[in-house]
C-alpha cells in the first residue's frame, strides 16, 4: 500500500501545490545522480531520483514508483493526494 499525504487545505486545487511546505526534502548529492529524500514529521516517506534524460522518478517509502516527471516540483507533488 502506498501512503500519500493530503494536500494542505489552504492551497487552492487550481494553483500549484508547494510540497516543500508539507514535506521536509533533503538533497543527497553524495551519490550521482542526485537524490532528494522526503520526510514527514521525521519519518521517511520516499525519494526522488534525477535521471538523465528521462527526468525525475519518484519512489514511495516501499520502493513503489509514483511516476516519472519532467521537473522536480511535479515529482514532489506526487507525494500529495489532491
Amino acid at each position: 500500500m502506498t501512503d500519500l499525504l493530503d494536500a494542505p487545505a489552504s492551497i487552492s486545487t487550481v494553483s500549484a501545490v508547494d510540497p516543500t511546505e508539507v514535506l521536509d526534502w533533503t538533497l543527497t548529492d553524495a551519490v550521482h545522480p542526485s537524490v532528494w529524500i522526503a520526510r514527514y514529521q521525521g519519518a521517511y516517506v520516499g525519494m526522488i531520483e534525477e535521471r538523465e534524460p528521462e527526468g525525475f522518478v519518484a519512489l514511495s517509502r516501499l520502493g513503489r514508483s509514483l511516476g516519472r516527471f519532467d521537473n522536480l516540483l511535479d515529482a514532489q507533488a506526487a507525494f500529495l493526494k489532491k
